[in-house]
């Protein structure tokens, strides 16, 4: 099943929205339609209106989707920043947390690193700072006053991006993982340790602290910090994992982990999936290249799965070509091997065709490379 869904493009790097997040833009909605909660002088929502409540949540609904555009603002911060130096971002997906900005590589350089991660919160702090201006010079709110609906609608959204805008830097710089302060922090630390030691400090303070939110979310009863302690805890271990896998595979080529092409076990189209069944049994692979010969192009891929789909009284008459996937995710033998392994992951399969001018030159999967990390890390093993 697809979570997220491409809603376009901002200075060339595609957009996703998560259906987490679509969740959580409609609750904001709903909230900021419903309450009427004051902060100073400020009103963050739209109840205290003279104004039906089909009024309150248009004014709430462009309130939130303005808010949220400024988290999508924070991330293409760290994108602007990235592209600048000369890094591939893949695409930003919004989820329920947030955003997140998929890069192709790990910066290595502590000190783009510290510039990319300050970058968000910075943009943050910015726009609250700038927001909570207008809303002093223009404001304050009104809510009860007949004939002030504009006016109040524009003070309140400005007062709710301030607000959030402030949190969200603020907590952003918190020192853990996947915050930006995990990162900013790792960035110093990173230049007097190794980058994976300073990795695994920033996330062991990143764990220690979504555990003591989460012991204090306990206490309090507050199923958001909850929540939130848990997001810190797995973001940590997850980023952890991540530098990991850049680190251990840095330098290594699909064409060093592939299976190369005269190793490669291919299926014709034409085959019933009865011959294909007795193939998976003979080789022992869950999926196979599709095409009329080694020197021939690849017409599709077909696996274990797209077998399962074929009723076993049908799986004499029905051919590959019927069943198979003919949309190719692939990469090239000189692409490096963790572009591979995060092609792997975004995409849930277990193997990629390798393909050089049309033509296939092998084939890649989840446990090719992950056999290579093993062996790489027994031979740099003191034992």
């Amino acid at each position: 099943m697809k979570w997220s869904l491409q809603i376009g493009k901002v200075i060339g790097i595609p957009i996703q929205l998560h259906v987490t997040f679509l969740f959580i833009l409609i609750l904001f909605i709903y909230y900021f339609a419903v309450i009427e909660f004051p902060i100073g002088t400020m009103v963050l929502g739209f109840d205290g209106m003279n104004i039906s409540l089909i009024e309150k949540l248009i004014f709430s609904t462009i309130a939130s989707i303005l808010f949220f555009s400024t988290i999508l603002l924070h991330e293409l911060s760290h994108s602007f920043v990235a592209k600048r130096n000369g890094m591939t971002i893949q695409s930003i997906t919004l989820f329920v947390f947030g955003g997140v900005a998929q890069m192709e590589e790990i910066p290595r350089n502590p000190k783009l690193e510290l510039k990319m991660a300050a970058a968000g919160p910075a943009l943050s702090l910015a726009i609250g700072i700038l927001t909570y201006a207008f809303y002093v010079y223009f404001g304050p709110v009104e809510v009860a006053e007949v004939g002030m609906t504009a006016k109040n609608a524009v003070l309140i959204t400005a007062g709710i991006i301030s607000v959030y805008n402030l949190f969200l830097g603020i907590f952003n710089l918190l020192p853990a993982f996947p915050m930006d302060g995990g990162r900013v922090l790792r960035a110093l630390l990173a230049m007097w340790l190794p980058y994976m030691d300073a990795t695994r400090v920033a996330v062991s303070i990143g764990k220690t602290f979504a555990f003591l939110m989460g012991i204090f979310g306990l206490f309090t009863v507050n199923i958001i910090l909850i929540l939130i302690a848990f997001f810190i805890f797995y973001g940590a271990q997850g980023e952890e994992r991540e530098t990991y896998f850049a680190i251990s595979l840095e330098g290594i080529k699909v064409k060093d982990v592939m299976t190369p092409v005269q190793d490669l076990v291919y299926v014709p189209p034409d085959w019933t999936i009865s011959q294909l069944v007795e193939a998976m049994f003979r080789f022992k692979h869950m999926g196979y290249p599709v095409q009329e010969g080694l020197d021939k192009p690849p017409l599709g891929i077909v696996t274990f799965e797209d077998v399962q789909k074929v009723p076993q009284q049908e799986q004499d008459s029905v051919q590959v070509k019927d069943i198979m996937t003919k949309e190719i995710i692939s990469v090239s033998p000189e692409n490096e091997a963790y572009q591979a392994l995060q092609t792997i992951a975004k995409n849930n399969i277990g193997r990629l065709l390798v393909i050089q001018d049309n033509k296939i030159k092998g084939i890649i999967t989840m446990k090719d490379i992950m056999r290579n990390m093993q062996f790489k890390h027994m031979y740099m093993s003191p034992d």
